[in-house]
């Protein structure tokens, strides 16, 4: 499977932010490969909203991607690219 070099900076950014383990990053390159349009437009929605200030906090409720999104005025992370 062929991914952009921008996609790559996404999925390490991720990788770096949330702590993943060697384990961790192998069960997501799996996640990715058996549904890749999904996965890597979540992933790559993801670290946009990370990198535009999205956090999942006990003050916000632990707020779902979606939700923020909707707060943000942004389209549907799971339907739709960001970018």
């Amino acid at each position: 499977m062929k991914v952009s070099k921008q996609f790559l900076r996404d999925f390490a950014y991720l990788a770096n932010r949330y702590g993943w383990t060697v384990a961790d990053i192998e069960e997501a390159k799996a996640a990715t490969r058996a549904h890749p349009e999904q996965s890597m437009r979540y992933w790559t929605n993801l670290a946009i909203a990370h990198q535009a200030g999205y956090e999942q906090t006990p003050e916000n409720g632990h707020i779902r991607l979606h939700a923020w999104c909707v707060q943000q005025g942004w389209p549907d992370p799971y339907a739709n690219d960001l970018r």
